[in-house]
């Protein structure tokens, strides 16, 4: 056994010595190595202008990417984050008080390497959410929910609004048609979400292999990562829990509504100046986002799509 150990050893050391580079040896084989010939030359050309071509599309991407990260209250890095930090640098300071104190709190967090779009966004999500809210009590638009579509709204922040709508469709189509299919098997709950959430990881695992010719339509997947995609997915999961609670027309409705007012939060929370009044005045949102859950929790009025759907009984001369 310890003669089977010893050369076990020895076998280890002596793959290890051949894996290992041998500069010296390197450079001696490279002085003794002829000069290239002028058609070796020509050859090696015409082999690096190929590689430059076959480098241009990864040039794109990242030209895409970097484009993104302007606009992108999502990442990480960027100048978004600059930019919000810049509106704190652009705005006086006033003492420290009752009313600013929540603003002083934000500019040492953000001088300390707190990321600014962060607190950006976790501000203008409950806006968001209060905005959804008033939205099904006042004028009775439904959707999944409050959670959902703010949660989609975030989502379609990362991916860009038509890109997101597109994977969204796409992730409804195949979590629809595995409805369909899984059906007929009569499996359990668990076991058939399951099924689901694989046949829809399969959709998109496929639009994202054919993302590179999918650019040139301007559906842009390849630079989206992977957490909104996950969102997406999961989304699926109401589809499927609206189709089995009511009719399939009722749940693609309610898709729709969801949708719209996802796109519309995403667009309120990507507008610039939404994004400074948030940074610069926190204390005015956070109470802004009370009071307006506080009106809406006691509105007991009719809402405007039930005024549009009792029209001619509330208009007595029609």
């Amino acid at each position: 056994m310890r003669h089977f150990v010893i050369a076990l050893v020895g076998v280890f050391f002596f793959g290890i010595t051949l894996l290992t580079p041998q500069p010296a040896l390197a450079q001696t084989r490279q002085a003794a190595s002829p000069s290239p010939s002028p058609t070796a030359s020509a050859a090696a050309n015409l082999s690096a202008t190929a590689s430059a071509q076959v480098a241009s599309p990864s040039a794109d991407v990242l030209e895409t990417i970097q484009e993104k990260q302007k606009t992108n209250i999502t990442e990480p890095t960027g100048e978004v984050k600059s930019r919000l930090a810049r509106f704190l640098d652009e705005t006086p300071t006033q003492p420290l008080g009752p009313t600013n104190f929540v603003q002083h709190a934000i500019r040492q967090a953000v001088n300390r390497g707190v990321p600014a779009n962060v607190l950006v966004l976790l501000l203008l999500f409950p806006v968001v959410a209060s905005i959804i809210a008033a939205s099904r009590h006042v004028i009775g638009l439904q959707g999944f929910g409050v959670y959902t579509p703010a949660v989609l709204a975030v989502a379609l922040l990362s991916t860009g609004i038509f890109t997101g709508i597109i994977l969204f469709t796409a992730i409804m189509v195949g979590a629809t048609i595995g409805r369909k299919i899984f059906r007929r098997f009569h499996l359990q709950y668990l076991p058939r979400t399951a099924l689901m959430l694989w046949l829809v990881t399969l959709v998109v695992f496929v639009l994202m292999l054919a993302s590179p010719f999918l650019v040139q339509i301007k559906i842009n997947l390849i630079t989206v990562t992977i957490f909104p995609i996950l969102v997406l997915i999961l989304l699926s999961e109401n589809f499927l829990e609206a189709q089995l609670a009511g009719s399939q027309y009722r749940a693609l409705e309610l898709t729709i509504e969801t949708i719209f007012l996802a796109v519309i939060s995403a667009l309120f929370m990507s507008a610039e100046q939404v994004q400074r009044f948030v940074i610069v005045y926190p204390e005015i949102t956070i109470l802004f986002v009370f009071v307006l859950d506080l009106i809406v929790g006691r509105f007991t009025g009719l809402r405007l799509a039930e005024y549009l759907r009792f029209r001619p009984i509330l208009d007595p001369e029609e």
